[in-house]
C-alpha cells in the first residue's frame, strides 16, 4: 500500500517509516525537518514540509492509499496548531479520496484517570503541566472524529522511545489495568496493524504494558 506519514521525523514517526518499509509498503515521510529521519530507501519518499501550508499537504497525499499521524506540538506553537494542521489533512483526503486515517494520540486527552498510584501521579503531572498539550490533542481529536473519514485513534500513555517488544494491551474504555508505559515501536507496530482491518475503527483504543 502507498502510505504518507506526517510527523515521521519524530520517534514515532520513524518507526513507522522502518516497520512499514520492512512490511513492503511505499512509504511517503512529511517532515518539517527531514534531516533527522536517518532510513534511505528506493520505497521512501521524504517531502520537507509543513502541516500548516495546504497546498504542500494537498500534493503530498495525491495517490496515497491510507494517512498515518504522528504529529507533536512545539512549545511556541498555539495550543489550535494540531487541530488547523490536521484540518489540512483530512481536507485533502476528501479532495484526493482517502479514507483511512490513523492518529496518534495519548491517554489523558479525553478525561481518563487511573485506579493505581502510578497512573494516578502520571495524570496529576499532566493535568498541572501539560495542559496546553492535551488541549491541543482534543482539539485534534475534535477534527478528525468530525471528518467523515475512516479514523482510529491510538492511545499511548508513558510513550519511551524504543523497539517494539510485543505484549502490550489493549483498552477501548479507560486504560489497560496498572498499564502506563509504551514504546514507540509498538504503537507503530499497532498501527500499521490496522491500515486495513476495522477492528478499532471509530475507536480510541489505548495501548500500555
Amino acid at each position: 500500500m502507498k502510505i504518507i506519514i506526517f510527523g515521521a521525523s519524530g520517534r514515532t514517526g520513524q518507526h513507522l517509516i522502518s516497520q512499514a518499509l520492512e512490511q513492503g509498503h511505499d512509504v511517503t515521510a512529511f517532515a518539517r525537518t527531514p534531516g533527522k529521519i536517518k532510513v534511505r530507501h528506493e520505497r521512501l519518499y521524504i517531502i520537507q514540509g509543513d502541516i500548516h501550508n495546504a497546498n504542500a499537504v494537498e500534493q503530498s497525499v495525491v495517490g496515497q492509499g491510507a494517512v498515518l499521524c504522528a504529529l507533536g506540538l512545539n512549545k511556541d506553537e498555539p495550543v489550535t496548531a494540531l487541530a488547523d494542521g490536521t484540518k489540512n489533512i483530512t481536507q485533502a483526503m476528501h479532495k484526493h479520496g482517502i479514507r483511512r486515517i490513523l492518529n496518534v494520540s495519548a491517554v489523558g486527552f479525553s478525561g481518563e484517570r487511573a485506579d493505581f498510584l502510578i497512573g494516578k501521579l502520571l495524570f496529576w503531572f499532566f493535568d498541572r503541566y501539560l495542559t496546553k498539550l492535551f488541549t491541543a490533542m482534543k482539539k485534534q481529536h475534535e477534527v478528525i472524529e468530525e471528518s467523515g473519514l475512516d479514523w482510529i485513534a491510538v492511545r499511548p500513555f508513558l510513550l519511551d522511545d524504543g523497539p517494539r517488544k510485543g505484549g502490550y494491551r489493549i483498552a477501548l474504555e479507560g486504560i489497560p489495568s496498572r498499564g502506563y508505559r509504551i514504546n514507540t515501536g509498538d504503537v507503530a507496530e499497532f498501527m500499521l496493524k490496522n491500515l486495513e482491518s476495522d477492528e478499532y475503527l471509530f475507536k480510541v483504543p489505548a495501548l500500555a504494558y
